[in-house]
């Protein structure tokens, strides 16, 4: 995979200058960068995150820092990771490790609309569960028992909110998630519509649309880790600790 494709959804970091990592490969860690004994940063961004590195998202996949949650160059181009990030939390659906449960859906619903409904899920596998897809690809129940994990992009520019009529889609300033608001929507479905992979979808019971907020219970209900909310300050240690740190930010990062 490209490296424009790893970062479609990291707008605000295509300005932050890349640099090769010191030639001694460490750094001189500051008070609350996360040392043991020390207290931690109270909060560490995507931005920030990125700027202490001194690359994008691709170069820290490159650059082995995502390895440990199974995110190599390799794991991305074959299909089975897919990597999306958010302001706080960068999120990693394996479909190597998705069993077909769906138990993702359910329990999006029922934290999110308070009943099970899958139809109106955040997180989607049975959409594709049977073929994969498409009926002439390899996937799914009836193939090799593969299944497509999808779920919001949140996108950098995201579809669903530049053509919402009412304007009911924002960031969420504290996760920086595309959310709704059930106040303003009108349930017309053009969200739905305008969408890629048309992951909002309007509940008929509600009339608002349903769109993911980032909370993270589909990664918590997974019984096999194929969906993780990985937080920005567990990625900011691993660089931290493979010394790959620029001197010139680290203390303004």
């Amino acid at each position: 995979m490209s490296d424009t494709n790893l970062n479609q959804n990291t707008s605000e970091d295509q300005n932050v200058p890349a640099a090769a990592p010191e030639a001694n490969g460490a750094a001189s860690v500051p008070e609350g960068a996360g040392v043991e004994g020390e207290p931690k940063q109270k909060t560490f961004t995507r931005r920030s995150v990125l700027a202490m590195a001194g690359c994008g998202v691709a170069g820290l996949v490159v650059g082995g820092v995502l390895a440990s949650w199974g995110v190599t160059s390799a794991s991305i181009a074959s299909g089975r990771i897919e990597l999306r990030t958010t302001p706080t939390k960068m999120i990693v659906t394996d479909r190597a490790r998705c069993s077909g449960c769906q138990r993702c859906e359910m329990s999006c619903t029922l934290k999110n609309d308070g009943r099970v409904q899958q139809s109106i899920a955040r997180v989607r596998v049975w959409p594709n569960y049977n073929f994969g897809a498409n009926v002439g690809g390899t996937d799914g129940s009836f193939k090799n028992c593969q299944f497509t994990v999808e779920h919001c992009k949140q996108c950098a520019d995201p579809a669903c909110a530049n053509y919402c009529p009412v304007h009911a889609i924002h960031s969420d300033e504290k996760t920086g998630a595309r959310v709704v608001d059930p106040k303003t929507c009108i349930g017309c479905g053009m969200c739905h519509m305008a969408c890629p992979w048309n992951m909002p979808v309007v509940d008929t019971k509600t009339g608002v649309s349903t769109k993911c907020v980032s909370c993270g219970r589909c990664a918590e209900q997974c019984p096999n880790g194929a969906i993780k909310f990985i937080d920005w300050e567990d990625i900011a240690q691993k660089v931290i600790d493979q010394g790959i740190v620029r001197t010139t930010t680290i203390v303004s990062a």
